[in-house]
């Protein structure tokens, strides 16, 4: 039987809430994004979650931690360099002051190592499918956006990277190892960074990633985006609606497109891939 996997991509405005379906039914969640009407945790009630990564801990990447029982993972990937002290200090309400606390009770309370059974960058735990992480410390930590993770997956021959809210700074030294520019090279999607503003967009990152589709998840008062540049960059592929109609796209936006969902893995037992997109699901 062909296995394949599914991404959402949910619309939660100026955020980011990317969930993974790998084939044995495992989920990789990557990022807490919600709204004050949806929560996309709650749509994991009762669903195993193996892998979470917080790209970065910005308000708009973990406003659904209120709802992180219904979705605890087995492993958890997150920057370490900032302190609950620190993070307090960007918080502007009492709301939001809250919001990073029960960020910082649940990122605490991951110790210890990974085991090889549950390391997602093995083809252990998820079946076939991989999620590996890179991330520098070595900018300043003026700008958390700079610590930003970016998630490289791999499942039968397709590859989808997702990148945080990374900037120049991050892109720099990020591209100065191979190992990062292999993983990266001749992805099928590319989740753009910084909701595709143009302070996220890195050229020769974009160049090396050379996508067929580029997804933005953004917001209508997103100021500043380089959608277009995205465009440019993306070779296209056909995207279905909810009445099966196609048109070849080259960049989807949360804001346009709604919420959007990828099927990708195998077609068939002779080796073709299956990359299926579909809008406004």
């Amino acid at each position: 039987m062909a296995k394949q996997a599914i991404m959402k991509v949910w619309n939660v405005e100026l955020g980011l809430a990317v969930h993974i379906k790998a084939p044995n039914g495992k989920y990789i969640v990557i990022d807490l994004g919600a709204t004050n009407d949806f929560s996309p945790l709650l749509t994991l009630r009762n669903k195993e979650v193996g892998y979470m990564v917080i790209t970065h801990p910005h308000k708009d990447h973990i406003d659904d931690i209120s709802y992180i029982n219904y979705a605890k993972p087995h492993v958890l990937w997150r920057v370490n360099s900032f302190s609950r002290k620190e993070l307090l200090e960007g918080a502007k309400t009492q709301a939001d002051r809250d919001i990073f606390n029960k960020y910082c009770d649940f990122e605490e309370s991951y110790t210890g190592t990974v085991s090889e059974r549950n390391d997602p960058s093995s083809i252990n735990p998820f079946d076939g499918l991989t999620a590996k992480v890179f991330a520098t410390t070595e900018c300043g930590k003026s700008n958390i956006n700079n610590f930003s993770a970016i998630v490289v997956v791999n499942f039968s021959n397709i590859k989808i990277v997702i990148c945080g809210d990374n900037e120049r700074a991050s892109f720099n030294k990020l591209m100065e190892s191979m190992e990062f520019q292999s993983a990266i090279t001749g992805a099928d999607i590319l989740i753009a960074a910084h909701h595709g503003r143009a302070s996220g967009y890195h050229t020769d990152f974009v160049d090396m990633v050379n996508p067929k589709l580029t997804i933005v998840s953004d917001t209508q008062d997103s100021d500043t985006t380089a959608s277009d540049r995205y465009s440019k960059k993306s070779s296209g592929w056909n995207v279905f609606d909810r009445d099966g109609k196609s048109e070849m796209r080259k960049c989807l936006t949360t804001r346009k497109d709604g919420n959007i969902e990828v099927t990708f893995g195998e077609l068939n037992k002779s080796n073709q891939v299956l990359l299926h997109v579909k809008k406004g699901m």
